[in-house]
């Protein structure tokens, strides 16, 4: 083999060595597949869970996700309401949080008049290996929804809206058991005896619910019309409306332990958004394809001394070769000098005299 070829085939494996030591220790990010991909950048500590206008989402690369039409399932949407969705993500060791933001000129936050409906955006997460139909999965192919209510947040900030707060003066409907004056405010002026008039409080439906916990409604599909809320919700989250635009975080567990979760690993993701001002409700929405997600697996003491001892070594491997180049020239002059000496000869090389005869002349 060649000098040269040596030299090169050592600075490729030098350069692998160090490049993947760089990434095990997190200062170099991991090599991305192609086509459409979200990556989840590690970090350790917490995560802005509930804050989507943390600095930390400056760490994570956004991805520009296009919005479609839903044209399959009635109520259908015919073009979507803004052309495409900005999406981020963080995780650490327990959690994965992700980012959306969407330009939305109208800040929809009711539900309680008619024809008033909510802005709102969900998250879709299946397996990548058999991935399901992209809407809602299908039977024995469930997926994972996680979505977040403008309402949900505001009845969780400003107290729970009901019909009491848009039309005050009004009150037809009489509650045995009710406590206090009108207009009454629910659920304070609801003593338990006259709850069980109000069904869907009683039974426990989660849009019913005058005290929410979270924003984010945890729910398990599959197949069309066939969406369920967990008994278990995992979820929480939070919306900064600003400017004409949407900023949401939703944050949930990488592996809950709930059965009706999907475990975060290998997964796909696809997304969905409602415009309230638009009438958008139910299956009438912007929606988006399936995104790879990519989790990168934070970086904990153990992968940072493992990445320190690559470089390290490869360090080392560098002095060793140039040590070893040096102490081989030096070797070859000694045996070249060695040579002369057994020869009688002198260690500089000596310019060739023509022949001469022993008188001293030269030969004809």
């Amino acid at each position: 083999m060649e000098p040269w070829t040596r030299r090169f085939f050592a600075a490729v494996l030098i350069g692998a060595v160090l490049l993947t030591g760089m990434q095990v220790a997190g200062w170099l990010p991991a090599t991305q597949a192609q086509g459409p991909e979200l990556v989840s950048a590690a970090v350790s500590g917490a995560l802005p869970a509930m804050d989507p206008a943390s600095a930390a989402w400056g760490d994570a690369a956004p991805l520009q996700v296009p919005l479609s039409a839903q044209l399959v399932i009635l109520p259908t949407r015919a073009t979507p309401f803004t052309d495409s969705l900005e999406v981020r993500s963080l995780n650490n060791e327990t959690h994965i949080a992700v980012r959306l933001s969407w330009a939305d000129p109208v800040k929809d936050i009711y539900t309680t008049r008619q024809g008033q409906f909510r802005d709102a955006v969900a998250i879709q997460v299946a397996p990548r290996a058999g991935t399901p139909p992209l809407c809602m999965g299908a039977a024995g192919g469930g997926t994972h929804i996680l979505q977040w209510k403008a309402d949900w947040q505001a009845d969780i900030e400003e107290g729970f809206h009901d019909l009491q707060d848009e039309f005050p003066n009004f009150w037809v409907d009489y509650y045995p058991y009710l406590m206090g004056q009108p207009p009454y405010t629910s659920p304070v002026n609801f003593s338990e005896n006259a709850r069980l008039y109000l069904v869907g409080y009683t039974v426990g439906n989660p849009f019913s619910q005058p005290v929410k916990v979270t924003a984010v409604e945890d729910a398990v599909a599959e197949g069309f019309s066939t969406i369920t809320t967990q008994r278990q919700l995992d979820a929480i989250g939070r919306g900064v409306w600003a400017d004409g635009r949407w900023s949401v975080v939703i944050t949930w567990p990488k592996d809950s332990g709930d059965g009706q979760d999907v475990p975060i690993g290998e997964n796909v993701l696809a997304f969905a958004v409602w415009d309230g001002a638009s009438g958008d409700v139910g299956s009438r929405k912007s929606i988006t394809g399936w995104v790879n997600l990519q989790v990168e697996a934070p970086r904990g003491p153990v992968e940072l001394v493992l990445g320190v001892l690559l470089v390290l070594l490869v360090a080392v491997a560098l002095v060793t070769l140039r040590s070893f180049r040096r102490q081989r020239k030096e070797r070859e002059e000694k045996e070249r000098e060695d040579e002369v000496i057994l020869s009688g000869g002198e260690a500089k090389p000596v310019r060739a005299r023509p022949p001469q005869t022993k008188t001293g002349g030269k030969l004809p």
